[in-house]
């Protein structure tokens, strides 16, 4: 059995939260990959020692596009690549690389659409509209200009790819009956379905839709507008560089979700001249429908991220999930495949809390397996109990299971990495955690090294934070 992918989500490249992002002492993107990025790098190869090549999934928001400049970003994926790909040395992984685009980096995929519609044009086609999803089986059709573009500053590397696939990218064996579907996990989020909540609400109708296009042609704008792209909005991006500070706030999460609705009817008044004093129905007007609107995606989001920060799932999470596999993508794996798979494995990231199970979704003969890849972030002050990060194994026969990272430290010790299935027999889970403790002695580097960067970020989180506490103190007193 071979591992023939490993899925990686929520990198935050650019991010100064991120474990992966190598910066210096004067807080700028420094040269080179980060002592935390350069062991797992090691840890991977070890493991990975005379077995051919897997190929590298980034499953979105692997480049922080929405809070960090593109400059920042950009150098912090190089820094990617010199860990997995360095001239002279032994290559993690293939040079094909597939992207699938997430909620923080939607604008990748915006300017895939961009440039598909220019392709067409240019072939002599006049479509009629941008592509809004592209198929969840068989190779991703799309190239990404900016990281192939980015790949190009390392001469060695010539000739590897970058492909882009959205929402959903996956594989399928007709033989087995087996299928593993990837997707970031934002469209499992109620904030991310907010324009869907508009027209439900508008329609008198369900508000959740029934298929990919719908949900990505009522919602990518909305994405693309506030959450994609921030990162170069100046002053905007900034203020909302601390999400877990303001989810964990329920006076600054409402403060957050009205500034959202303001941006939105504001722009809607200067850009496009539309009134957000304007009558709908009801006696309600536009701009009293945006605020009802962003306080039940936004807002309800921060109340769920609240009380949700104790366990990985609620009974919530557990519905959208249902909803997701049971509707727009069965409706797209039947037109596809002719049927939904017999075995179905599903991964996904977003929340930050890596985790494996099983669940019971209608339509499918047997409990989907259900991986979440966690992420490379930290949180303020640092992590909570169930976050941390996994790395995803996907092997040839399409077996899944999950690469343990880690997770918050537990009475100060990390647990060691580890390879965990989702409850069903797999050989790969079994043959890879075997591969990870002949590697052992470099996962223990790599943990050491991660448990010393939390420490070292959470107290320099504290100090700063009581820094403005202290500040705000004696500016109250004057």
């Amino acid at each position: 059995m071979t591992i023939a992918q490993i899925v990686l989500s929520d990198l935050h490249l650019g991010a100064r939260d991120s474990l992966l992002t190598h910066v210096n002492d004067s807080d700028e993107i420094a040269d080179g990959p980060s002592e935390v990025l350069t062991a797992f790098a090691d840890g991977l190869r070890e493991t990975l020692r005379e077995r051919p090549k897997p190929q590298l999934v980034l499953l979105g928001d692997a480049l922080d596009l929405g809070l960090s400049p593109f400059g920042d970003v950009s150098k912090s994926f190089l820094q990617l690549i010199d860990a997995f790909f360095p001239e002279g040395g032994h290559e993690v992984f293939r040079r094909e690389i597939v992207y699938i685009a997430g909620n923080h980096d939607h604008h990748i995929w915006r300017m895939a659409q961009d440039h598909g519609f220019i392709a067409s044009l240019q072939a002599g086609d006049i479509p009629g509209d941008l592509e809004y999803v592209t198929s969840i089986t068989g190779p991703p059709a799309h190239r990404c200009r900016l990281m192939e573009s980015l790949i190009a500053h390392r001469p060695h590397m010539a000739g590897a790819t970058v492909s882009i696939a959205y929402p959903n990218w996956g594989l399928a064996d007709g033989n087995t009956g087996r299928a593993v579907v990837m997707h970031h996990g934002h469209y499992l989020d109620g904030m991310y379905r907010a324009l869907s909540s508009l027209r439900g609400f508008l329609e008198n109708g369900e508000a959740r839709p029934e298929t990919m296009q719908q949900l990505e042609a009522e919602n990518g704008p909305w994405i693309d507008f506030l959450w994609s792209d921030l990162g170069s909005a100046g002053e905007i991006g900034g203020e909302a560089g601390s999400l877990y500070a303001t989810m964990l706030s329920a006076g600054a999460s409402h403060d957050f979700a009205e500034s959202i609705a303001r941006r939105i009817t504001g722009g809607l008044n200067s850009k496009l001249g539309i009134n957000p004093k304007m009558q709908l129905k009801y006696g309600i007007t536009l701009d009293n429908l945006i605020r009802a609107s962003v306080d039940l995606t936004a807002g309800r989001a921060a109340e769920r991220q609240r009380d949700g920060y104790g366990h990985v799932l609620g009974e919530a999470e557990i519905e959208d999930i249902g909803w997701y596999l049971g509707t727009p993508v069965a409706n797209q794996l039947r037109e596809e495949l002719g049927e939904l798979p017999r075995e179905l494995s599903f991964v996904f990231g977003h929340t930050h809390k890596p985790f494996q199970d099983e669940l019971m979704v209608e339509g499918y003969t047997l409990p989907v397996g259900v991986f979440n890849t966690g992420g490379w972030v930290l949180d303020e002050p640092t992590l909570m109990p169930v976050q941390g990060c996994s790395a995803v194994l996907v092997s040839d026969d399409l077996e899944v299971a999950s690469l343990r990272l880690f997770n918050d430290p537990t009475d100060g010790a990390m647990s060691p990495v580890r390879v965990e299935g989702s409850g069903r027999v797999s050989r790969l889970a079994d043959e890879a955690g075997a591969a990870v403790e002949r590697a052992a002695s470099h996962w223990a580097d790599f943990s050491h090294i991660v448990h010393k960067r939390i420490v070292e970020e959470a107290d320099k989180r504290v100090r700063r934070m009581l820094d403005i506490s202290n500040e705000a103190h004696r500016e109250a007193a004057e």
